[in-house]
């Protein structure tokens, strides 16, 4: 059994993605504990760190495919209408026969004196497969439109060779694009199994996507188990006492720095009025910094300042939350880390793309997510206001979230074994439309 992961989030440098594979790895090899893994990543060394024996496949090898033109540089050169019908033409190409382009980039390569290697790495680790799984993220919406293309490509080439292919964990949409749209309609049709992380606007998504909703299953975030796992082994019913604090500023988030001061003093005023300390729990590290450098930014002065840096595991990130009696969040699996422990969160949201993710878990945890609109006036009582009303009921949301986990936890393993018997029975995979062979 070959299992190839498309890890979504290929440097490692998101503990909420990472978190999500962990579970995902673990959880393929407790139902085939003799399969082969292997990972598409870029960071093949902290692959190894968190998820042990897998193999890894560099993501490059996917890019150089997708950027690959047999016209060169020719295609400048037509027409406006002619080279829009040349793409399209190309990328149906770039579907049916992959091995033409291996080939294509190979000569290139040649000519040129680079490394193609990843190109057949990649392609090869497609034509191996017994199962494509394409693990959690919120990826697959406009937001992300050129990396959610690619992982849509990764489906693609597998559903044409009658590989079957699961995704578990998603965050989908919003997705109005109209090359998007009709690449996720086309592809996740052929998937045998799709788990969402919630039911608000996923499965409905799917829907108009065309996606038969026998096949769409909600179970909550993967990464729940890890958080829900750490709590039980640390922290058994003792609460914390600090404030956990998120912010991203990102232009997917449509947060930026200048919104600061006034986050600021509004914790700070918290801090002070609940005598807690103000600890950051960062999610994201991309560029070394991301949200390290923000919430250094954002606490220095009234609280860590450190911006958690050396915060570099999930497991990290998710004892620090179990420090806390609330988070305050920006980030999504920020709400995440902390409901699954039993503790409340403070969502901080303001594109539809976060309003969409935050809404999702709290509708699923039921209770204990309080979210706040940066968008919207007064910003300063709304957040001082929600930020006390989650204090005030740490103590009686905390069994309710934790069951709440604990069904999620079992919703999820529920559907990956509903893949294992899809797949042992046959019922998952279709007649192989096309070889790799040019």
């Amino acid at each position: 059994m070959n299992i190839l992961i498309d890890s979504c989030s290929y440097n490692c440098q998101n503990a909420g993605d990472l978190a999500m594979l962990m579970v995902a790895v673990s959880r393929l090899r407790e139902l085939w504990p003799a399969a082969n893994i292997n990972v598409i990543t870029n960071a093949p060394h902290l692959m190894a760190r968190h998820c042990g024996a897998v193999d890894t496949v560099p993501v490059r090898g996917r890019r150089l495919l997708l950027e690959d033109r047999l016209l060169g540089r020719i295609h400048r050169q037509l027409p406006h209408r002619l080279t829009q019908t040349w793409s399209t033409l190309e990328q149906e190409l770039r579907l049916r026969q992959p091995g033409l382009f291996k080939t294509s980039i190979g000569l290139k390569a040649a000519l040129f004196g680079r490394d193609a290697r990843d190109v057949c790495t990649f392609l090869d680790a497609i034509g191996q497969a017994d199962l494509v799984v394409v693990n959690g993220a919120g990826i697959i919406a406009d937001a992300f439109r050129d990396h959610a293309l690619g992982i849509l490509t990764t489906l693609e080439l597998a559903n044409r060779r009658g590989v079957p292919t699961a995704l578990f964990g998603q965050g989908l949409g919003p997705i109005e694009d109209g090359e998007l749209r009709r690449r996720a309609s086309k592809t996740l049709g052929g998937a045998s199994l799709i788990g969402v992380r919630e039911s608000l606007t996923g499965p409905q998504l799917l829907s108009s996507l065309g996606v038969d909703p026998k096949h769409v299953v909600v179970t909550g975030d993967d990464a729940i188990e890890l958080a829900y796992s750490e709590y039980g082994r640390s922290h058994g019913s003792q609460g914390g006492e600090a404030i956990g604090v998120n912010v991203r500023i990102a232009p997917y988030a449509e947060v930026r720095p200048d919104l600061l001061p006034l986050l600021r003093s509004v914790l700070q005023c918290a801090g002070q009025q609940h005598g807690a300390r103000l600890v950051p729990i960062p999610i994201a590290h991309h560029g070394g910094g991301m949200d390290v450098s923000a919430l250094h930014d954002l606490l220095e002065g009234i609280g860590e300042s450190d911006g958690g840096a050396a915060l570099q595991t999930p497991r990290d990130v998710i004892r620090r939350v179990g420090i806390c009696r609330i988070v305050v969040t920006g980030s999504y699996h920020g709400a995440v880390f902390a409901l699954s422990q039993g503790i409340p969160a403070v969502a901080l949201v303001k594109s539809r793309y976060y309003l969409h993710k935050m809404a999702g878990v709290a509708h699923e945890f039921g209770t204990g997510c309080h979210m706040v609109n940066l968008d919207e006036d007064d910003l300063s009582t709304r957040l001082s206001e929600a930020i006390s009303r989650a204090w005030a009921e740490a103590d009686g949301v905390r069994e309710p979230l934790l069951q709440s986990a604990a069904d999620q936890i079992r919703r999820g393993k529920a559907a990956y074994r509903r893949l294992r018997d899809l797949v042992s029975c046959g019922s998952a995979t279709s007649p192989a439309e096309l070889s790799y062979n040019v």
